[in-house]
């Protein structure tokens, strides 16, 4: 009995001994409250690290419940850091320490960095995905010129005299060269002619690129409007890669021998064209014709006609001023041979038609107009005064300074950041492909430049600012952490 009563005693004193390990363990893994505001001022492990937490069951080498390693893991409230108590005899009890090498933290790092980047880079790839067909299919104008006044009045007569002093006596302002809506420019038919009004004209000829729906549209407003005071000629352009030439005072749009690139035989057969109509031709800017384009190193126009070739065509005149650009060379041509031409070998001598032109698109200033005297303002009176050459004209290479102010186009201002962020992609590429041929074409073969330094710079400079991201984020998150230490600081003082 006395044995057995002695083996009990000693059982119970065994698990005495056993459970002692235990509490004494229980007793480190529990931090004290001081211990763990200590842990998390003193936790200055970066956000980006990723620590392992340790203990029973966590890893794969600690499922061991037996195993004498034990930690009891304290993160951050905001997932900065994790800080572990570890009970081992590896570490003095109460000690934190970061259970993540530092060379897995930068492994990390760099993994999430990548990751950040990477999303980066393919939201801007994205980007120009949507943006660029956006910017090259929708006609972006930036001003919307429907609800314009023209309530200024500009009279050239004020400081300009005629180049020709034997016109002083002139009544008649045209202009001989204007656009509308219904081919490019943005102004329509009954909004050209008050803007023709306020800029000092009393006449013009519309004459929209290949047709003369907008000439019509333009004189049968001036005349309910302006019966008597205000006449409109309707015309075209002739429009092609070879040549710009005016066809006036025809009602029908000529289509013959008009292409993208008309022969000589085709240019003829329209000029003939248009005289069976009554019509007259005016061949239109040629500086700006043969002008070269820097990148392509070639006339805007291919194999433009000369002016003696064209005149032996039958062209009735030349426009020697269009906008603020005065053709000196073909004047002085028109001067030296007015009187003795010969447009073909059976017309008699005919003096060539000297015209001006603001080749209107968008409303701005005036520089030319042309001038004549006619006894009666109406368009037969006109158009006779020009077919006998009885014109000259007043030229300001200043202009008048009256263009009034559109409003802002509502649809620009919603999508101009995505065109100038097309544009922006775009000027990595350029394209060259000449004029346009107002034949749904280009008048040159493509030239692409791909701007590969402007790449690589753009790169740079993305990666540039990502590390600059990263740093300052880095410092931040520190301020942050060092304001929260403190403040923790000052709280448990207060207490």
């Amino acid at each position: 009995m006395t044995a057995h009563i002695h083996q009990t005693n000693d059982k119970s004193d065994n698990a005495e001994v056993l459970a002692q390990p235990r509490q004494a363990q229980d007793r480190v893994v529990s931090p004290t409250v001081e211990e763990q505001h200590r842990a998390q001022e003193e936790a200055v492990i970066p956000y980006w690290s990723t620590p392992e937490i340790s203990g029973p069951g966590i890893h794969d080498g600690d499922t061991d419940r037996g195993s004498s390693s034990h930690a009891r893991c304290l993160p951050s409230r905001f997932l900065d850091n994790v800080k572990c108590w570890h009970s081992d005899e590896e570490h003095h009890p109460g000690e934190v320490k970061s259970t993540a090498s530092g060379r897995q933290r930068i492994g990390d790092y760099a993994l999430l960095v990548g990751k950040r980047v990477g999303a980066m880079a393919v939201f801007i790839a994205a980007l120009a995905v949507l943006v660029i067909p956006i910017h090259s299919l929708i006609e972006l104008r930036t001003f919307d010129f429907a609800a314009m006044k023209f309530d200024w009045k500009t009279d050239p007569r004020d400081h300009l005299v005629p180049v020709d002093p034997e016109y002083s006596d002139f009544n008649v302002l045209l202009d001989g060269h204007a656009h509308t809506t219904i081919s490019d420019g943005r102004l329509t038919p009954e909004q050209l002619v008050e803007y023709s009004i306020a800029q000092g004209f009393n006449a013009i000829i519309v004459t929209d690129h290949n047709t003369v729906a907008g000439g019509l549209r333009a004189e049968t407003y001036a005349k309910s409007k302006y019966p008597g005071r205000f006449i409109v000629v309707p015309g075209m352009e002739y429009s092609n890669c070879r040549i710009h030439m005016n066809f006036i005072n025809i009602n029908t749009t000529v289509t013959v021998g008009n292409k993208e690139f008309p022969s000589d035989d085709n240019i003829k057969q329209a000029i003939a064209k248009v005289h069976e109509l009554g019509g007259l031709v005016i061949v239109n800017h040629i500086p700006w014709s043969n002008h070269s384009l820097d990148r392509i190193q070639a006339p805007r126009l291919v194999n433009h006609p000369s002016v003696q070739s064209l005149v032996d065509w039958g062209v009735d005149g030349f426009e020697i001023a269009n906008q603020a650009t005065f053709d000196l060379p073909t004047y002085q041509y028109m001067v030296s041979q007015r009187t003795t031409t010969h447009r073909t070998t059976v017309d008699p001598p005919a003096p060539l038609i000297i015209m001006t032109g603001s080749d209107v698109h968008t409303p701005g200033s005036a520089y030319a107009w042309t001038i004549l005297k006619v006894q009666n303002l109406t368009r037969d009176s006109i158009v006779r005064e020009i077919r006998h050459a009885r014109t000259s004209f007043l030229f300001d290479p200043t202009g008048n300074h009256a263009n009034g102010r559109p409003n802002y186009s509502a649809r620009y201002l919603a999508l101009a950041p995505l065109s100038e962020l097309a544009q922006y992609f775009e000027s990595f590429v350029d394209r060259y492909q000449g004029q346009y041929s107002f034949h749904g074409t280009h008048c040159r073969r493509d030239i692409v430049d791909v701007h590969g330094k402007s790449i690589g710079c753009f790169v740079a400079y993305f990666i540039a600012a990502a590390i600059l991201f990263e740093l300052l984020y880095k410092m931040l998150s520190y301020m942050w952490l060092q304001a929260r230490r403190l403040c923790s600081r000052i709280i448990r003082r207060s207490e």
